[in-house]
């Protein structure tokens, strides 16, 4: 029934030879130029005899993400990612197509689920947030992988004393320091999902803290912090921001006298102060201060080299 249905809808489409690029977008696929020719084995799923475009377009149904037509060959090739930057293999004959409404992926557990090859393939991937393309770090070896990284920091190369609109919106590249953005991580948590703190010290030292249940609230709560049932290795250095709201030097609002943000060089959770200022001053070198990123029950107010926050579905 499927596949008549699809038939249905494609019924007016022809072999590829005489259509135009606007015949086709009427359609419910359309061509990329971008991927003209090009074609990617890593994200190859099937290879079928087909005798038309449309029979293609059949084969690829709502389980792929683009296919290829050879209308030559007369065979159809179905993939299940599209990211033109793999397409790197050129053949003569094919042309690539999108489906008129391509699966949008809404995070990194969604890539891993629809393509398990990039088990183990950690990197930027593109994920939609309210319908909007968000590049983010996808960490696809940790604990089975799928984690989408909400905060990221290897080295001193990027600002994060920043104001509340830069938090609320994010800054930062993905691929080495970023703060997604308070509007994302809101989105992203509307649903139950688990948290998990990487932690890296510069003696090369690694530990985690692990929260089954992670949300954040929208700009009307100031981005209030629901964060519970820690299990790990770091020791459980949130449970005292559980429940408190955002505060960047701009926007104070923690409950003590001064302003944290100011005082810890930094934003976050704040409360009376902190247990832990991920998004402090990055340092160098081993040293110790509340101004520094941190773990207090971890490596007390010592500077840590690297720190990432992620996220993915609970269960």
């Amino acid at each position: 029934m499927k596949a008549i249905t699809i038939f249905i809808r494609c019924f007016p489409c022809i072999i590829l030879g005489t259509l135009s690029k606007a015949d086709v977008k009427t359609q419910r696929y359309m061509m990329k130029s971008s991927l003209d020719d090009k074609m990617s084995n890593i994200s190859l799923m099937a290879i079928h005899h087909s005798e038309s475009l449309t029979q293609c377009s059949s084969m690829c149904g709502q389980l792929c993400a683009c296919f290829g037509f050879n209308p030559q060959l007369k065979r159809c090739r179905i993939h299940q990612s599209c990211d033109p930057a793999d397409m790197t293999i050129n053949e003569t004959g094919w042309r690539n197509f999108y489906p008129d409404v391509p699966y949008l992926h809404k995070s990194c557990m969604e890539i891993l689920q629809r393509d398990p090859s990039v088990i183990g393939k950690d990197g930027v991937y593109s994920i939609y947030v309210n319908d909007e393309k968000t590049k983010v770090y996808c960490d696809m070896t940790t604990d089975g992988g799928g984690w989408t990284a909400i905060q990221k920091r290897q080295d001193n190369s990027t600002d994060f004393y920043r104001t509340w609109a830069d938090y609320k919106k994010g800054f930062g590249d993905p691929s080495t320091n970023y703060w997604i953005g308070n509007d994302v991580i809101h989105y992203l948590t509307k649903t139950n999902q688990e948290l998990r703190v990487e932690l890296l010290s510069f003696d090369d030292e690694k530990a985690y803290a692990l929260y089954s249940t992670f949300q954040v609230g929208n700009e009307s709560s100031k981005y209030q912090l629901t964060v519970s049932e820690y299990s790990g290795t770091a020791g459980d250095s949130l449970y005292i921001h559980n429940g408190y709201k955002f505060s960047t030097h701009d926007e104070d609002n923690d409950d003590s006298s001064g302003n944290c943000a100011v005082i810890y060089h930094g934003a976050w959770w704040y409360r009376e102060c902190a247990n832990s200022n991920l998004n402090g001053l990055y340092a160098r070198s081993v040293v110790s201060s509340l101004k520094y990123p941190y773990w207090y029950l971890w490596k007390y107010l010592t500077a840590l080299k690297g720190t990432s926050m992620l996220i993915r579905p609970k269960n």
